[in-house]
């Protein structure tokens, strides 16, 4: 693999931001950027990507680069931002993948519709929880800052649609607001991981532990009781299945709570 000299790393990244109005010129290039800086093999390090997505195994350095490039010119010109993602996101590549997330993240929410509809599609035509994860918090990353109440409409819309991709991808979006310590409605998150509990799907346990996880640590009694509720209203095997697995984040007042609800469905 290339050194990385961050000087000469600076100025590709900056020749490269000069096409950014010029996709068809501009691929060719960033092809031939990864694989100066990259050993070109089909192999990821990124789990379970299917051998048609490809990567070059490319060092974080030169995405930051190109990330940092990109984000400073597309901030004027939004419209230019949709196209490059769309183009970037058509290549079978992790990296290109991986840039047109980011970039969507970076326009601004003023056509927030458009950035919705993207991620809609990115989510239908996403087959890896990695690339899906970073759909949520990357692609989204500005409508979460600046239009929270429209990001948390969406994730209804992925709840509602009852499939164990798109329920993924909404755990991954309240991950968002539960790790945010500024975001106070915290009743909202609950009820809508309700919903994903009571759904029918045996899956996404390691998902909704590590939400549960999170909730804990802004407010271990608010989850205690929803986790309660949970067991005693619906007490489905997942559900149990969590509940233990989280049983020792809490305090042991709340583990006798939980251990009593527990008790009640051997």
């Amino acid at each position: 693999m290339t050194a990385i000299n961050p000087a000469k790393l600076r100025i590709q990244a900056a020749e490269l931001g000069e096409l950014l109005a010029e996709p068809e010129q501009l691929i060719p290039r960033l092809h031939d950027l990864f694989a100066y800086y990259s050993s070109h093999i089909r192999q990821t390090s990124l789990s379970k990507i299917p051998l048609r997505l490809q990567s070059y195994q490319t060092p974080a350095p030169v995405l930051q680069a190109l990330n940092a490039e990109f984000k400073d010119r597309l901030e004027e010109d939004p419209q230019a931002g949709f196209r490059l993602a769309d183009t970037l996101w058509r290549e079978k590549w992790v990296e290109f993948r991986q840039l047109a997330i980011s970039i969507l993240g970076c326009l601004p929410p003023d056509n927030i519709e458009e950035i919705l509809l993207r991620v809609r599609n990115y989510l239908k035509d996403c087959t890896t929880e990695d690339i899906r994860r970073l759909v949520m918090d990357g692609g989204m990353e500005r409508v979460a800052a600046e239009s929270p109440d429209r990001y948390l409409v969406f994730i209804q819309e992925l709840i509602n649609s009852e499939t164990e991709a798109d329920h993924q991808a909404a755990l991954y979006g309240l991950g968002y607001f539960a790790g945010n310590s500024d975001y106070p409605n915290l009743p909202a998150l609950y009820q809508k991981l309700s919903q994903i509990l009571l759904a029918e799907e045996s899956g996404l346990v390691r998902e909704i532990s590590s939400l549960l996880r999170v909730l804990i640590t802004r407010s271990e009694q608010e989850t205690a009781y929803f986790l309660a509720h949970q067991l005693r209203a619906s007490p489905k095997p997942r559900i149990i299945r969590i509940t233990r697995q989280v049983l020792g984040a809490f305090s042991e007042e709340n583990q006798r709570l939980l251990r009593d609800e527990l008790g009640k469905h051997k």
